[in-house]
């Protein structure tokens, strides 16, 4: 499938994941990225170029569009191009999420944890907006966000 110029997106990650991560390295908990989903948030409406902060203690994005709200779709790929840094791909279709996308998230899915109630539960590990970007039908998009440490 052809895919045009991969846009990179920096990614913030929320007041849960770093809680998550802080856990993490104490071996509190343990979790995996679970998927991604897209929005209509993330820029300005009257001035589409321009992005709008992010909230960290969001939990979900400001306008999901793709795929319906409280799903996600399955990420392409996790790099790790050098250690402070991890890249997950994400990739979107040609037949999917026709609209005008500013905001983006990435989800992870706990798969262990001291406290037995968290495991199973997802959470918002991180949010990136950018300006305006159109999804037709002939576009396929790949997505690499970008997480520093």
């Amino acid at each position: 499938m052809f895919t045009d110029t991969p846009d990179s997106v920096f990614a913030v990650l929320t007041d849960t994941g770093r809680t998550n991560f802080a856990k993490m390295t104490m071996g509190d908990i343990s979790f995996v990225v679970d998927g991604f989903a897209v929005g209509r948030g993330g820029y300005d409406s009257v001035n589409p170029v321009k992005i709008v902060s992010i909230d960290a203690s969001s939990t979900g994005l400001i306008d999901q569009f793709f795929p319906t709200v409280g799903t996600t779709k399955p990420v392409e790929a996790i790099e790790r191009p050098y250690p402070p840094t991890v890249v997950i791909n994400c990739r979107l279709g040609r037949d999917e999420s026709v609209s005008a996308l500013g905001e983006i998230g990435v989800w992870a899915k706990v798969v262990d944890s001291s406290d037995m109630n968290e495991i199973g539960t997802t959470f918002l590990l991180a949010i990136g907006h950018f300006p305006i970007s159109v999804k037709t039908l002939r576009k396929a998009v790949l997505y690499k966000i970008i997480i520093q440490f």
